[in-house]
């Protein structure tokens, strides 16, 4: 119990850096934190949830809309649904599936009829696919093409790139915020496909999502230090390690590292100006 409690008033510390609202109520049985983003007037929240299998990120706009990012495995369901409880997420507005894998879409019909989400975003060339799937559930179904810019809102725009693979539908893509922002979703860890986006003139971001739960199969140092991240972020997946040698060029490239299994889950709250980050163990 001791170690629960220091724990919690060490989130609570944490929260007050960053302006979060934590409510608490601890008993000898139980102990329940609730998050609350409390987001100031034109401030966006990103919440990358440290689930123990899959990718699910929670955004919240400054004018309410809500979007989730990947649903995660079907067998993290139960942490899933706990952590966006404790953040008070009542409604979904748009799921963006990356890819159909089971690490990425397998909450779907969970998150839809908890959440009544109205929109689900899929790679293009998975929308038939998607189509038959999810249909029954009465979902706006959308595919996203590559190389295309999206408005979300006036605060943020989403621009979809190329990807490699001609068999698995897939989306990486940029978030921009207040136009200045940029937070890189890479969905595919390839040295040719890295090579083809700084052709094109790929320029630096702020935070990089890297892709694959961390492969060595690519995020390579050259491609790290085009992209110039300040943040990297990795998610967890069942029975897979991320590799040494990426978390080593991670750290040559000087990028603070945050993966899910370690750090817990990574909290941004974005301004026109700045970002604050921290992170919470729920």
């Amino acid at each position: 119990m001791r170690k629960g409690l220091l724990g919690l008033l060490g989130l609570i510390v944490l929260g007050v850096i960053v302006g979060l609202d934590i409510r608490v109520t601890t008993n000898e049985q139980d102990e329940q934190i609730e998050l609350d983003l409390q987001l100031e007037e034109e401030e966006l929240g990103m919440v990358f949830l440290d689930l123990p299998n899959g990718e699910s990120t929670y955004l919240e706009l400054p004018d309410g809309e809500t979007i989730l990012i990947g649903t995660g495995a079907k067998d993290s369901s139960e942490e899933l649904f706990t952590r966006l409880n404790k953040l008070n997420v009542s409604h979904i507005n748009t799921i963006i599936l990356p890819r159909f894998e089971k690490e990425y879409s397998g909450n779907v019909e969970k998150m839809v009829t908890q959440f009544q989400t109205d929109q689900l975003i899929v790679p293009n060339q998975g929308l038939s696919q998607a189509i038959t799937q999810y249909q029954y559930l009465g979902i706006d179904i959308v595919g996203w093409e590559e190389e295309e810019d999206y408005d979300i809102s006036e605060f943020l725009q989403i621009k979809t790139l190329s990807n490699h693979s001609s068999l698995m539908p897939m989306l990486s893509f940029i978030i921009t915020v207040h136009n200045k922002h940029r937070f890189f979703f890479s969905s595919e860890a390839n040295e040719q496909l890295e090579r083809n986006w700084l052709e094109k003139g790929l320029s630096p971001v702020t935070l990089l999502k890297v892709a694959e739960f961390g492969t060595d199969e690519g995020t390579t140092q050259r491609f790290l230090k085009e992209i110039d991240p300040q943040v990297a972020i990795l998610f967890s997946k069942e029975n897979a390690e991320i590799s040494g040698a990426l978390l080593e060029r991670l750290q040559e490239t000087w990028i603070d590292t945050y993966t899910m299994n370690q750090n817990g889950s990574v909290i941004l709250k974005v301004n026109e100006f700045d970002y604050e980050l921290v992170t919470v163990h729920f």
